[in-house]
């Protein structure tokens, strides 16, 4: 399947369900392996892009994906606070060692603020933060306000890119690359399948 195609098929969900895929993503992007396999910004780019085909609505997009990406993060804070590195050391093992978070600990009651800030806007990295900040007990209100003022600014600039270059189907292509199109369009089908069968399971026990 070629990029096009991969893209047609996006487009067409989009056009469909778009604002759930988009709320949906980046809400579990902060919950380990969405984030790690479909990035925040490649999903924010697709809706973008559909917007500027009047797909959907850039307001609406920009509002659904920074409130997603908001309560993403608080939910990870508080997952990461209850558990604390109990939790990171049973299920994130083989990606944070006990001693990473004994030094997250240590970088976070210094630099906490700088480092939500800084790791919205690197993929990857901002699947962990809001975890380690909830673990190494940093300020709720400091890590909310940081949290806030980095996702409006990552949201707006995402999606800016992505509806004012939205004419250009081979930017886009290249932007994204074709592993993260397909990985994408991969999430996306399993989604909607799964969302599918629930209504039909539903729909014949009413």
């Amino acid at each position: 399947m070629s990029e096009s195609q991969i893209l047609d098929l996006l487009f067409r969900y989009f056009s469909a369900y778009g604002y759930y895929i988009v709320f949906l993503l980046l809400l579990l992007e902060n919950l380990f392996i969405i984030g790690l396999v479909v990035p925040g910004e490649t999903v924010l780019l697709i809706a973008a892009f559909a917007a500027a085909q009047d797909m959907l609505n850039i307001i609406n997009v920009v509002v659904t994906a920074a409130t997603a990406a908001i309560i993403g993060n608080t939910a990870g804070y508080f997952i990461g606070r209850k558990g604390g590195r109990p939790l990171i050391e049973r299920y994130g093992g083989r990606f944070v060692s006990a001693e990473r978070v004994e030094a997250a600990e240590r970088y976070f009651d210094i630099h906490g603020p700088k480092t939500v800030f800084i790791g919205r806007f690197v993929a990857g990295v901002r699947v962990f933060v809001p975890l380690l900040a909830g673990a190494a007990r940093m300020n709720f209100a400091k890590f909310i306000l940081y949290t806030i003022v980095a996702v409006v600014l990552w949201t707006v600039s995402i999606s800016v890119i992505g509806y004012f270059f939205g004419q250009n189907w081979a930017l886009i292509s290249k932007l994204l690359g074709r592993s993260g199109l397909v990985a994408l369009a991969a999430v996306v089908v399993i989604l909607i399948i799964y969302y599918i069968i629930r209504r039909n399971r539903e729909t014949l026990f009413d």
